[in-house]
């Protein structure tokens, strides 16, 4: 079998079924980002293996319920410690320096990007008298069971540290009456400032919400996922307010 770590730090399990060779699969990153990467598996030995946590291979494997593949599995354990590769739990495994994926520039990427016309949402944390939020257009539906949805922040977004610290977050779907709203947003410091004269309330969540949104959506934080140089919230949505107008649409660099 083989565990990748791809560019964009997921980790994946392929070839479950193969028990006669255990790898590790590395797409090419920076060194520092690899060490932190690889110790959430197990432990590395030099540049060229690292003991990995046999209950990480289950949980990735998605067969541990199989008792033909726990079978196989726990052969290829008591294979690798006839020579010497099992320690406290932990099987050791060659490093392989995978190839560049294909992929696209970083420039191709914004220019088709801007061709995918989305919502503008106001996302806020915090409470009426400590508020925190940020300007989004990447905020996607997940799924309706249970009803949840996602917010891709960046990293160095000011509004992370406080997303996760209070583990909830409401989506302002805005209107085109909001237009004034942006510059502050994205202008004023975090707090009250961002906040002022938009007629923001409490939302039953004591979340701040818009109620002149197109849809105010209270989330709590089910899961955070980090891919490349964003974070992914999943929160469930536990409470919801709608009405119709017309929607502010962001569009090839414009807001609509």
């Amino acid at each position: 079998m083989q565990l990748g770590i791809t560019d964009l730090g997921v980790f994946e399990l392929s070839n479950p079924w193969e028990f006669n060779r255990l790898e590790l699969v590395v797409d090419p990153m920076e060194p520092e980002r690899f060490r932190d990467l690889a110790a959430r598996l197990g432990d590395l030995e030099g540049d060229d293996h690292i003991w990995l946590a046999a209950g990480v291979l289950k949980f990735l494997s998605h067969e541990a319920s199989n008792p033909d593949w726990n079978t196989g599995f726990d052969g290829m354990i008591s294979a690798a410690a006839e020579y010497g590769w099992v320690k406290g739990g932990k099987v050791r495994a060659h490093i392989v320096r995978g190839a560049p994926p294909a992929r696209v520039s970083s420039d191709q990427f914004r220019d088709a990007m801007r061709r995918l016309a989305a919502s503008v949402c106001a996302v806020t944390t915090g409470t009426m008298d400590d508020p925190a939020g940020m300007v989004a257009s990447s905020v996607v539906s997940i799924c309706a069971e249970p009803p949840a949805l996602g917010v891709f922040v960046h990293k160095t977004s000011s509004s992370l540290p406080r997303l996760v610290r209070e583990g909830r977050f409401a989506v302002n779907i805005l209107t085109r009456q909001h237009a004034d709203l942006l510059p502050q947003f994205t202008e004023a410091p975090q707090g009250i400032a961002r906040f002022e004269g938009a007629g923001w309330e409490a939302g039953p969540m004591g979340l701040p919400v818009l109620p002149s949104a197109l849809a105010s959506i209270e989330c709590k934080i089910a899961t955070t996922i980090t891919l490349g140089t964003h974070l992914l919230l999943v929160g469930r949505i536990e409470t919801s307010h709608t009405q119709d107008d017309e929607p502010m649409v962001y569009f090839d660099a414009n807001v609509l």
